[in-house]
């Protein structure tokens, strides 16, 4: 009997300084529970190994298409139409003659300019041949005065009249510049009375017919369009990107235009031009961006509404997982180890988690299968598409790590036991996403 009692009094010491050793370790590494679990049967998974292959990061906007080159084809003056040439749907050139307005008006204008024109003509050379007798005359007083047979009141007379007439020329050669700017403007309306294609292209809109009367253009009253010309062949996309996105974005960046129309036929495209200067709708802040269309698609046509996917990174040859994989979880709901403890002081604190409790901070996790049990680790990812992202750190190449269903990942705990989903399972018999 004395002897039982020593023996289980040196267990009692060893276990007793093993227990005080590990506390002085880690302080939190002893942790008793008294409750009794009743063992919980495994969970059916899905594993898959870390794969490497490409990663191609986008984002997605709405968008709609419209013409790069398009103009408002407008009269420039007052006018009737008297004749249109072209039908909606027409391929002109540019300097093509489109309409004709009611030149009557201007011809007449310019018939009168060139009238007066000729008659200033012949009024200045009648002036300098007045002139040039009254200077004859005027030097002849000159001489006659020398020799005392002319007085100075005709010398006098004789010089104010060669200053009328050099007035009198000087004015109608003044006149004569006048009617010939005059005639500038008056011939270049009468060039306005026919309408010609400004580019080439296609007519898109016609609005105008035979015996309208149409105006031009002011500060505060806008003209009459008379029809819109499109160059078919070069199109692009005016798309909204979201402000999240935005920062993403750089000139030149390949990107897929998919049609509502046509989903199934991507065309491609080039980012051009980004918005220095959001736009606000309600709360929601976007910003304008130009995506150019590559080639010629016969099945866009401007107007048309599309989606556009903008591929902002790129990764050829990475460290990759099924993005359902990698979850979150709050730092107090993971088991609190050396693990995890190196790895939340290594990462540095997010300006949104500044000030709050480190218990609350969320974790990027995935699970590891490994003798029946998941294991929690910490990842660090990298770029993502809509199924892959990049694993930059945490795992290798040889875990088993649990991707599925979403049902289990979404409430599966470190160290819960879990099985292998059999083969023969439907594929979503267990796998019910949470409405």
């Amino acid at each position: 009997m004395r002897r039982i009692i020593a023996i289980t009094v040196i267990l009692a010491v060893v276990v007793t300084c093993v227990a005080v050793a590990n506390l002085r370790r880690d302080p939190k590494a002893l942790k008793v529970d008294w409750r009794i679990k009743k063992r919980m049967p495994p969970l059916d998974v899905q594993v898959e190994h870390p794969s490497r292959g490409k990663i191609v990061e986008t984002i997605t906007a709405p968008g709609t298409i419209e013409l790069v080159e398009e103009a408002d084809i407008a009269s420039q003056m007052v006018g009737q139409v008297t004749e249109v040439l072209v039908k909606k749907g027409a391929i002109v050139k540019e300097g093509d003659l489109l309409v004709k307005l009611d030149d009557r008006d201007a011809k007449a204008r310019l018939e009168s300019t060139d009238a007066r024109i000729k008659r200033l003509r012949s009024a200045i050379a009648m002036a300098k041949a007045d002139l040039e007798k009254a200077s004859r005359d005027l030097k002849g007083y000159r001489k006659l005065a020398d020799r005392g047979f002319s007085t100075p009141s005709e010398v006098n007379d004789g010089a104010t009249l060669v200053a009328k007439t050099q007035a009198a020329l000087e004015m109608s050669e003044h006149d004569l510049e006048e009617s010939l700017a005059a005639r500038g403007s008056t011939v270049q309306a009468l060039t306005w009375t026919e309408i010609r294609a400004p580019i080439a292209g296609t007519v898109i809109d016609l609005d105008v017919e035979v015996g309208e009367v149409v105006i031009a253009g002011t500060t505060n009253l806008p003209g009459t369009v008379l029809m819109t010309i499109g160059d078919m062949s070069r199109m692009r996309v005016r798309a909204d990107v979201d402000e999240t996105d935005v920062a993403l974005l750089e000139s030149g960046q390949p990107a897929h235009i998919y049609l509502h129309a046509d989903q199934d036929n991507p065309i491609a495209g080039t980012v051009d031009l980004i918005a220095p200067r959001g736009t606000k709708v309600g709360d929601v802040v976007s910003f304008e961006t130009l995506i150019d269309v590559r080639g010629h698609h016969a099945a866009s046509r401007p107007e048309m509404t599309a989606t556009v996917e903008i591929e902002v990174k790129r990764a050829a040859d990475v460290l990759g997982l099924p993005v359902q994989a990698v979850v979150h979880r709050r730092l107090k709901s993971l088991p609190d180890t050396r693990l995890f403890r190196d790895w939340i002081a290594s990462q540095p604190v997010k300006p949104s988690e500044k000030g709050r409790d480190q218990e609350s901070r969320y974790v990027q996790v995935v699970f590891v299968m490994k003798d029946g049990l998941a294991w929690a680790r910490p990842i660090e990812t990298g770029i993502s598409d809509l199924e892959h992202i990049e694993v930059v750190g945490g795992i290798g190449l040889k875990d088993q790590v649990i991707v599925g269903p979403f049902r289990v990942l979404d409430e599966l705990k470190d160290g819960q036991p879990v099985a292998l989903k059999s083969p023969d399972e439907k594929p979503g018999e267990h796998d019910e996403p949470k409405p």
